[in-house]
């Protein structure tokens, strides 16, 4: 990556992107929330462990973009999606899911309105352009 590619993803103010994070293995949200608290564009205002405690911290932390894992217990990550594409189409949500079933999930993810999709066991600087891109997505839409 350039350094002209190498944007952060704070918007025109200098306000970090808000992120909320959605995997029900805490090891990863806590590896997600050092990975991107590391970085000066990025806060964490909320995780959840399964999809209705997903759904109801979105709702109560109104972030900028999710990072949802599509393998949880209740609603899945996919019943998550597809609630939030009903409640807030605009909403950036980077779908990430284990390697066993890309293909045939990163296709459905997608078409449900996902804004990027990530396998999991990738670097963690590739989760970090897949969410600074859909921050600048956001970005643009208001502008």
């Amino acid at each position: 990556m350039s350094i002209e590619e190498a944007v952060t993803a704070t918007d025109s103010d200098g306000v970090p992107c808000r992120l909320f994070l959605a995997d029900d293995v805490e090891g990863i949200r806590v590896l997600w929330r050092y990975l991107f608290e590391a970085e000066a564009d990025f806060v964490v205002v909320g995780e959840a462990a399964d999809g209705d405690a997903a759904l109801d911290g979105i709702a109560a932390t109104d972030p900028d973009v999710v990072v949802l894992d599509l393998s949880m217990p209740g609603r899945d990550g996919m019943e998550v999606l597809k609630v939030l594409r009903e409640l807030d189409p605009d909403l950036p949500v980077v779908v990430v899911a284990s390697a066993f079933a890309a293909v045939r999930l990163e296709a459905l993810a997608l078409e449900l309105g996902a804004a990027a999709y990530f396998e999991k066991g990738k670097p963690g600087a590739e989760l970090l352009d897949a969410v600074r891109t859909a921050c600048r997505s956001l970005d643009e839409q208001t502008a």
